[in-house]
């Protein structure tokens, strides 16, 4: 038996590497499907991309399915898509959920890593205006000061912000132990 197949990792506690060496990252959410530090399998933006273009090529087979249909029977393929789309619109109206319903801001929740992410952007933001307000007193300040008054546009258009200004709900986190 080797040195080396002695170390236990103190981190994952497998043999063969140190924590120092450790492959798996344990104080950020790893993606199990791209690999990527920064959010997990349900907020993997790779999975969902794939999942919109599936969707969208389902569309497009049923609409050329549709076309071919209507062609074949000879009438007016837009005037066949045209009713047809009122009859999936009308059996919608009668069904409890419809598509409003689905996608209605008091359903939109964001995940704890997005609320975490959006407490240290704001945080950020407050230490921005407070920087600015000190700007506007007349003094002066040092040059990481600066950098980090010119970042505020680069943050204000962060993604989970974007998602506060729409309504998205804000949850409590679990305290710290």
């Amino acid at each position: 038996m080797s040195a080396v197949d002695s170390q236990i990792c103190s981190r994952c506690n497998s043999t063969g590497h140190r924590a120092a060496q450790c492959p798996k990252m344990p104080f950020y959410k790893t993606c199990e499907y791209c690999k990527v530090v920064g959010h997990g399998v349900k907020a993997c933006p790779v999975l969902q991309r794939k999942a919109l273009e599936k969707v969208s090529k389902q569309k497009e087979a049923e609409k050329k399915a549709a076309n071919d249909a209507c062609s074949e029977s000879g009438t007016s393929t837009t005037a066949s898509s045209e009713r047809a789309w009122w009859q999936k619109r009308a059996a919608k109206k009668g069904k409890s959920r419809t598509a409003w319903s689905e996608w209605h801001p008091e359903h939109w929740v964001l995940s704890e890593d997005e609320e975490r992410e959006a407490r240290k952007l704001e945080k950020k933001l407050r230490e921005i205006a407070a920087l600015e307000q000190l700007v506007e007193q007349g003094k002066h300040l040092d040059s990481l000061q600066l950098q980090k008054v010119d970042r505020r546009s680069e943050i204000e258009s962060h993604e989970v912000l974007r998602k506060v200004r729409l309504g998205y709900q804000r949850i409590a986190l679990p305290a710290a132990s």
